[in-house]
């Protein structure tokens, strides 16, 4: 491109490596739950896989769009990136803080499960994703005033 213009198409150099990667870990995984039915158990596996895929395309990822979507008509152009950002990463921690905040797996025998104080955790760590979300938009505006 002449123009100089950033190519948005994805680099197959990681791209093919990565997908064949991936596969791989699939069709491990696959096998390894097809052949050692004893401790797998295949079938509850599928009615979970099943299960899981469908509340992912039913649920989470028409959540997300319209998120983004929301995000994209209420925010100022130049903060949509760290917006959005900022709330993926928010969604993400919470989802998997939530098994350490409600304490599942702690042993009442052993202290050293699960000893933090991880709800106010997340909360330190949400705040600094959305500190780091707010300062990456003040740079963006401050550099596009500079143009």
């Amino acid at each position: 491109m002449s123009s100089g213009a950033h190519d948005e198409r994805p680099s197959a150099w990681i791209f093919v490596p990565t997908l064949l990667v991936g596969w791989a870990i699939i069709a491990f995984g696959a096998h390894a739950a097809l052949h050692d039915a004893r401790d797998a158990h295949p079938v509850a596996l599928l009615v979970h896989v099943v299960t899981f895929d469908l509340f992912h395309d039913v649920v989470i990822a028409p959540t997300l769009f319209i998120v983004a979507w929301l995000i994209g008509k209420a925010v100022p152009v130049v903060a949509r990136g760290p917006v959005r950002a900022a709330a993926g990463a928010t969604a993400l921690y919470v989802v998997l803080a939530y098994p350490l905040i409600r304490r599942w797996g702690r042993r009442p025998t052993n202290s050293s499960t699960l000893p933090l104080d991880y709800g106010r955790n997340l909360a330190i760590v949400i705040a600094v994703v959305w500190l780091l979300a707010g300062v990456v938009t003040v740079r963006r505006v401050r550099a596009k005033d500079r143009r």
